[in-house]
């Protein structure tokens, strides 16, 4: 054996010595006479012959009742594979997690000894932290799944890691669940492209810029390794805003108050990247991001940069959504230096080259109707619209409802697949102010057709679905709906998924109902198999199921208590007292949510906030709060950023749709996480 061999078979085994030593109670100290070392001894062996398998180790608490499980990725970039590894041989009959989450890695404690071992052992690669029922036969059927999964993945040929679905639909659809609210969708969307390869470095981290954007995770963008490399690739549009925006969160503050020294003060201590991002094009960026460019075009006295602002303001009549004091502060720095320059030279005109034919066919897509068209045909102007997010500036879906739905409905097969990558565009651009129903069904119908069902693609066919029923269809059309909704329900209708059914059913009862009959068959369909598994069924969507039942007189019996949280949680009723600030821009759905909380958890307030932009009663709701619930689907980040930052508890969940069941679900999620931990 080499010296470098000794070395790592040293270190190797000094790592597992830590790993069994004080906290440990699996296998004492490697101890050979210790009488239970055979059902540990596979995953040691495993380890030391160094098997093209992830690394299994189990775990016994020696100061409580606990017992769970480490897998280790093989390799820094397996995180998507592990995960899938786990959920195919263990989950989720052997262990608990959310279906809409997925297999989430684990954060680990530096404090904690065993895990401070494995994060100087496994360095950047992803482990997971997997735990079962308590008894032993929980115990033995996890390790034995576990053992099973090494023992195949060791012996299986050696082959690379490929992610079926091509880059350009996991792009859509990471779009399409970020505009959905669908948190948890987006991230596991985000790993696969991470995995998948083919995407540059630059572009991972837009996408991450995005996401955290949604979030209103103003300080996370700010402090991401990668945004300097990012900004250098001159992105997107929409990212240059993310990050303006986020700056302005750091200066929301002084602003309120009219500190003008502060706030420049914030400006340079949070705003480096900001000059990078002046040549941004102001007509299309949000009042946030151009106050901020207002600002730093004074602060560095950058007078062409500024009087382009100015001019972009002022042509299109935007002073009065800017604060006075910014507004004012740059035209007096203006005036100072007009007062002290030469005349302006009037510039001579420069030469344009002409354009290419590419430029000219992009200039053509200034509506919805040539932008849908432009998608589906599969061209770079329309991907380019995509990403720009050029129908900000356009009228509404809503202004060319049935010609979009007839566009949509008369497309082959190949077009129809390009379309489907405008979907987000169109959820974000419709919100919840003027619905494009016609145009929501024609997706749905799409996403029917070529069988979309994942994680993602259900809580965007949730949100196409409340478009499409907020905006009042005739009877038939209703029934049409319905129909066309479960027909497919065997296919994603389960207790994991619970959440996702019942925001289904719970927007029925919302809405306007022309055809009760059609109503109460969807409401049946959807119900009937969650009721068929409530033993599976955790506590609030039970609670949550009971209610739609009795409410759409759908009558099933359900059993009084849940039996998948009885073994292993608190019970809701038994939570401490606590408070809980519920967002959404959804009133009912706050409002049924919180009737929800009350219910099962009497010792619990919940506040609800719905508003659109930063607020002295948000901030009050958001400091006091052990617990925040947020649902981002059309959510500003003027108001999600605020709350991130006015919080002063580390406890922010995000529901995984912007229905009742998900945000519900998050809430109890996060409530028990805060009980646990107190």
């Amino acid at each position: 054996m080499t010296q470098p061999q000794n070395q790592q078979r040293e270190a190797l085994e000094g790592f597992l010595h830590r790993f069994f030593g004080p906290g440990n109670g699996v296998w004492p100290g490697l101890d050979p006479d210790y009488r239970y070392k055979d059902r540990t001894l596979p995953f040691v062996e495993a380890i030391r012959r160094g098997d093209d398998a992830p690394v299994v180790l189990p775990r016994v608490y020696t100061d409580r009742d606990r017992f769970v499980v480490y897998v280790i990725a093989r390799e820094p970039g397996e995180r998507a594979k592990t995960a899938e590894l786990i959920r195919a041989f263990a989950g989720p009959t052997y262990i608990a997690y959310d279906e809409q989450v997925g297999i989430q890695p684990a954060w680990l404690d530096p404090d904690d000894p065993i895990e401070q071992a494995i994060r100087d052992f496994a360095g950047d690669r992803t482990t997971f932290r997997l735990e079962t029922g308590r008894t032993l036969e929980h115990r033995r059927n996890l390790a034995g799944a576990l053992e099973l999964m090494q023992r195949t993945e060791a012996r299986r040929p050696p082959r690379m890691w490929r992610v079926a679905k091509p880059i350009g639909r996991l792009l859509a659809e990471f779009d399409a669940s970020l505009s959905a609210g669908a948190e948890a969708a987006s991230s596991v969307v985000f790993d696969h492209l991470a995995a998948a390869g083919g995407v540059t470095a630059a572009n991972l981290a837009s996408l991450r810029i995005k996401r955290l954007d949604r979030l209103g995770r103003s300080e996370a963008i700010l402090q991401l390794p990668e945004l300097p490399d990012a900004i250098r690739q001159d992105p997107p549009l929409p990212v240059k805003e993310a990050i303006l925006n986020a700056v302005f969160a750091a200066l929301e503050e002084p602003l309120a108050v009219g500190d003008l020294s502060a706030a420049r003060a914030r400006l340079e201590e949070q705003g480096r990247f900001v000059p990078a991002l002046l040549d941004a094009d102001a007509r299309k960026l949000g009042t946030q991001a151009v106050t901020v460019l207002l600002m730093a075009a004074t602060v560095l006295e950058d007078l062409p940069a500024l009087r382009r602002l100015v001019d972009a303001v002022q042509s299109g009549a935007r002073i009065g959504e800017l604060p006075s004091l910014i507004w004012e502060d740059a035209q007096r720095f203006l005036a100072e230096s007009d007062d002290a320059a030469e005349p302006r030279v009037v510039a001579e005109p420069v030469p344009q080259i002409a354009g290419s034919d590419a430029s000219e066919a992009f200039a053509t897509i200034d509506s919805w109707p040539t932008f849908l068209a432009a998608v589906a045909a599969g061209s770079s102007e329309g991907q380019s619209a995509v990403e720009e997010r050029s129908w900000t500036a356009w009228s509404p879906p809503a202004a060319h409802d049935a010609a979009l739905a007839g566009f949509l409905d008369g497309l082959e097969n190949q077009a129809a697949e390009e379309a489907w990558r405008a979907v987000g565009a169109f959820i974000d651009a419709v919100g919840y102010a003027a619905p494009a129903g016609l145009t929501a069904h024609a997706f749905i119908r799409n996403a029917v057709a070529f069988d979309r069902f994942g994680p993602g693609d259900l809580a965007v066919l949730q949100a196409l679905a409340e478009i499409a029923l907020r905006a009042g269809p005739s009877a038939e059309t209703y029934a049409e709906l319905l129909d066309e909704i479960g027909a497919y329900r065997s296919r994603w209708v389960s207790p994991e998924r619970a959440s996702i059914a019942l925001d289904f059913v719970d927007r029925l009862f919302l809405v306007a109902c022309p055809d009760a009959e059609a109503r109460s068959k969807l409401a049946y369909d959807l119900l009937e198999p969650l009721w068929r598994h409530q033993g599976r069924l955790n506590e609030a969507d039970l609670a949550f199921a009971k209610r739609l039942s009795r409410e759409l007189g759908v009558d099933f019996p359900w059993q009084d208590r849940a039996g998948s949280d009885s073994e292993r949680e608190l019970s809701l009723s038994d939570l401490p007292p606590m408070r809980v600030l519920l967002y959404s821009l959804d009133e009912a759905v706050l409002v049924r949510c919180a009737e929800e909380i009350k219910q099962f958890a009497p010792a619990v307030d919940a506040a609800m906030a719905s508003d659109h932009v930063g607020s002295a009663q948000l901030r009050q709701k958001a400091r006091s709060a052990d617990l925040v619930v947020i649902a981002t689907r059309c959510a500003k980040h003027a108001a999600t950023g605020f709350i991130t930052q006015h919080t002063r508890t580390k406890y922010i969940h995000y529901a995984d749709g912007s229905g009742s069941a998900s945000m519900l679900r998050a809430a109890v999620n996060g409530l028990r996480s805060v009980a646990a931990n107190r």
